[in-house]
């Protein structure tokens, strides 16, 4: 236990970088602090969810980085532990730590201490693509969810059906010092953005033009702020060439790991470079 957290894993682990970025960017994707519902919508169009279902529930939040999800999942009045391996749970708890409903924990998707078929509804969102073991912290996870649960799950869609510059890239940025990386990240993707924003405008090609370009850029979820769409350009960009692991997923490798688990019903849905996995357990 330190700062109120209970801790189950050692400080330097895998996810050193995401510690690192979401203590650096603790605010930057609240829906509190942005002014905008971005991480509500993302949510709540994922999962298929509605808030006023998940009031009362037990979900289990797998991966909280900074607790962009989090305060969300908190504000429909949801039971919400929410864990992550890194020090983003430090950012989440000054974040979020308002909220009587909210349990936090640092500790391994692999060995979490908690009850089987406990929870109700279980989300993991920008998670197990990062993980050592995607199949395992695909299948682990479940254990957790109670028999008739539901779940959202989101992952990489696999290079073949998503290609992007930043994967030529990451043998390289990977090995970067955190810090270091984050300097580099800091003074080049604010010039590249302009660059990647007039390739995306043109028609009906600009969404495969933008990734020629190795930067973020969220010109569709309205962040019409310029400064605003510069952080978080800086932010993703980080978060794309810094995670130790990386492991983009193919649709029938995830509709595999879904039949061997036996749930009761899930669809696999495309969102830009993301498969969505949701279903009911």
């Amino acid at each position: 236990m330190r700062d109120g957290i209970p801790r189950f894993v050692p400080e330097d682990n895998y996810a050193k970088s995401f510690g690192y970025q979401w203590n650096a960017h603790r605010l930057t994707q609240l829906d509190s602090y942005v002014g905008l519902p971005v991480s509500r919508d993302r949510l709540l169009r994922e999962s298929g969810w509605t808030a006023d279902e998940l009031q009362d529930r037990e979900v289990l939040e797998c991966g909280s980085g900074a607790g962009r999800f989090t305060e969300v999942l908190c504000q429909t009045g949801a039971a919400v532990t929410s864990f992550d391996i890194s020090k983003a749970v430090d950012a989440n708890a000054t974040s979020n730590g308002r909220f009587a409903n909210l349990r936090l924990l640092q500790a391994s998707i692999y060995d979490l201490p908690l009850v089987d078929e406990s929870f109700d509804y279980l989300v993991c969102l920008g998670v197990i693509q990062h993980t050592p073991d995607v199949e395992r912290s695909f299948k682990t996870i479940f254990r957790y969810l109670r028999p008739g649960g539901k779940f959202c799950i989101d992952v990489y869609a696999a290079i073949v059906a998503y290609p992007h510059l930043r994967q030529l890239l990451r043998p390289v940025t990977k090995r970067i010092p955190p810090g270091k990386l984050y300097s580099v990240v800091q003074s080049v993707a604010p010039r590249l953005l302009p660059v990647s924003m007039r390739l995306g405008a043109v028609p009906r090609v600009g969404d495969y033009l933008t990734r020629l370009v190795p930067v973020a850029n969220h010109r569709h979820l309205g962040l019409t702020d310029s400064q605003t769409l510069r952080t978080w350009t800086i932010l993703d960009t980080f978060d794309w060439l810094s995670p130790q692991f990386e492991r983009p997923q193919p649709r029938r490798r995830l509709e595999r790991w879904c039949r061997d688990l036996r749930l009761s019903e899930f669809e696999i849905e495309r969102i830009r470079g993301l498969y969505v996995v949701r279903g009911t357990k």
